[in-house]
């Protein structure tokens, strides 16, 4: 299962969710890509991400978001407890009960090694997925596989903008390579034991 976000902020579109879109039905390696974008809102992102798993019974679960500012595909290692705040005060953790964080249980080294040897694109393994919904949703993801006992595994990709859709100097990737980029992550995380 593949997910991408709508445009958010200054952000007309996002290359999150046009990968997801133009990979959904896809073979690729032994599994069928079933896709989902996800809305730019606490709480609806992971009720329809819930509501896929729980349908479709993925073997894997990839995130992609967008962070504007990046000029390589970064995977995530793990997801912290926390939202970012709105100004005025500190909003109460992702899960009041859940632990500090989770840790993508995706084959983060093979993963980087496949994108870089293959697609010759920069890559990197990465800390944590922000403070903003990208975090969220992979928080909240793994803790639904966890506390459900579900046989899956989740993990999380930032991209760069589209160079197709960025500005004038601002850090992207042609669309075209990061798409194969995403296709040689979910190779890599369904043929990783």
């Amino acid at each position: 299962m593949l997910t991408g976000f709508e445009p958010f902020h200054d952000n007309a579109v996002n290359p999150s969710q046009l990968i997801a879109e133009r990979l959904n039905g896809e073979t690729i390696g032994n599994a069928r890509v079933v896709s989902l974008t996800l809305p730019v809102v606490f709480g609806e992102d992971t009720r329809r991400v819930f509501a896929a798993i729980d349908e479709w019974k993925p073997s894997v679960v990839i995130s992609l978001g967008l962070s504007a500012g990046i000029g390589s595909i970064d995977v995530e290692m793990f997801a912290v407890n926390h939202r970012i705040a709105d100004g005025s005060k500190a909003l109460p953790p992702i899960a009041e009960d859940g632990p500090a964080a989770y840790f993508s249980t995706l084959p983060i080294d093979p993963i980087c090694a496949a994108i870089e040897e293959r697609a010759h694109l920069p890559v990197r393994r990465h800390g944590y997925a922000g403070s903003f919904l990208c975090n969220h949703i992979l928080y909240q993801t793994l803790r639904h596989i966890e506390t459900h006992k579900i046989d899956c595994r989740a993990g999380f990709l930032h991209l760069p903008q589209a160079t197709e859709n960025s500005a004038k100097g601002q850090p992207s990737l042609p669309l075209e390579q990061m798409i194969a980029g995403v296709r040689i992550a979910i190779e890599a995380a369904m043929s990783t034991p």
